[in-house]
């Protein structure tokens, strides 16, 4: 029976790592030492008393477990309201460090990278360098997501959802993940997305990264632009049916353009200069990507020559492109300095 004794309590001593970490510490070899003499004395007052203890010790279990972790988020979220303010501060003002900056712009040249492999000949399905650009976005989206939301990471969550919108139409025939074979994402390409909130709401055990999204974008709307400006990015970088034998040079040009803006964006504190990063480089990678268009030849696949051929169809739909993704752009800048303007006139 002593044996008995010890695979019951070894089993409850077990069964204690599932408490949050404070309580655990506090009170695991407490709990040991009430649950060992209970069944001791329990014992010797026969089996039924035993079987008792047993089963409303550990069948009791889950429910104390549950309430403990209640008490902690309730505990979590009282701290995270007092210091949020301060917190959404050090985090939302002003421009990022340079290595904040190296991150949030690290998204940008990933995707041009993805975009060059997936047009060379390597001996595995093109789709594998988009997958693990969207493994490394939602791992920084995690992060950011932990930490309270960074300058940095509103890239990474635009990213996201670019990718995830993405994928979510198209076909990746032949394409397998650990055996399985996927021919069409749909709804599937955001699981991944989903999954990624969901680990950090139960990492924080908190509302407070989507309390510090929605903060952030209040605070300074020019994030809101960073997010609308990796779709700007995904379309010039993508360089959909483009064969121009030059492509790779004019795709790196393009991430070099597109990267440069994030990161003078990121560095910058006055938002019309963060707003002048966005749109200098949108207009500049909008540009290269015409200037690749203008001088390949479709129909015969070779360069054109330096003279190039200006058709009022191709340059017209740029012009729309460019006027209508470029309001777009500092729509959320515009609607910044009408709240930083009326926030003056309040306080004055």
């Amino acid at each position: 029976m002593n044996t008995l004794l010890q695979c019951i309590t070894g089993l409850y001593s077990k069964l204690l790592i599932f408490y949050p970490n404070n309580f655990r510490n506090e009170f695991a070899g407490e709990m040991q030492t009430v649950f060992k003499d209970s069944l001791n004395e329990a014992f010797r007052d026969g089996t039924l008393p035993f079987i008792i203890i047993c089963v409303r010790e550990l069948g009791g279990l889950p429910l104390s477990i549950l309430r403990e972790f209640w008490h902690e988020f309730g505990r979590k979220e009282t701290v995270m309201v007092t210091n949020e303010k301060m917190e959404t501060e050090a985090s939302t003002d002003g421009g990022a460090s340079r290595w904040g900056a190296l991150v949030g712009t690290l998204p940008f040249a990933l995707f041009g990278i993805a975009s060059m492999l997936s047009r060379t000949q390597y001996p595995f399905n093109t789709a594998y360098s988009y997958l693990a650009f969207y493994a490394v976005v939602l791992l920084g989206l995690l992060i950011g997501m932990i930490k309270g939301f960074p300058h940095w990471a509103f890239s990474y969550l635009g990213w996201s959802l670019v990718f995830a919108w993405w994928w979510s139409n198209i076909g990746t025939y032949g394409l397998k993940i650990f055996g399985f074979q996927i021919n069409y994402w749909s709804w599937q390409a955001w699981l991944p997305f989903l999954a990624a909130f969901g680990l950090a709401l139960l990492w924080t055990r908190s509302l407070h990264p989507f309390r510090q999204l929605i903060r952030g974008i209040w605070e300074n709307w020019t994030y809101l632009s960073l997010m609308i400006y990796t779709f700007i990015a995904f379309v010039v970088l993508i360089a959909d049916e483009n064969h121009h034998p030059y492509l790779f040079l004019f795709m790196t040009a393009s991430t070099i353009i597109l990267s440069a803006s994030v990161w003078f964006f990121m560095q910058s504190v006055d938002m019309r200069k963060r707003a002048i990063s966005l749109f200098s480089g949108f207009v500049l990678a909008f540009a290269t990507s015409y200037l690749c268009d203008a001088t390949w030849d479709r129909h015969n696949g070779y360069p054109r020559t330096i003279k190039f051929e200006f058709e009022y169809e191709t340059v017209s739909s740029y012009a729309i492109f460019l006027v209508f993704y470029g309001l777009i752009l500092l729509l959320p800048v515009l609607v910044g300095f009408i709240k930083s303007t009326v926030n003056k006139e309040t306080m004055t």
